[in-house]
């Protein structure tokens, strides 16, 4: 579970600064966030491409014309 310290703390021998976000195991992160030491961080979800059958060769583009 990834966490984003708020208060400078101490996990397995290992020091986090206030801002740090690291991943932590769901039992400790639960104990550090009930003890208020850190947050919760949502991680990003990434986009998956939705495009069905096109490849970037195969699209067509305007060319410009001269208007006049």
């Amino acid at each position: 579970m990834k966490v984003k310290f708020v208060e400078r703390c101490t996990v397995d021998s290992a020091l986090y600064r206030v801002g740090t976000i690291v991943d932590l195991a769901k039992n400790v992160a639960d104990e550090l966030i009930d003890s208020g030491k850190c947050v919760a961080v949502e991680s990003k979800k990434k986009a998956k491409n939705r495009s069905v059958g096109l490849e970037a060769s195969e699209l067509e583009t305007r060319v410009e014309t001269d208007a006049s």
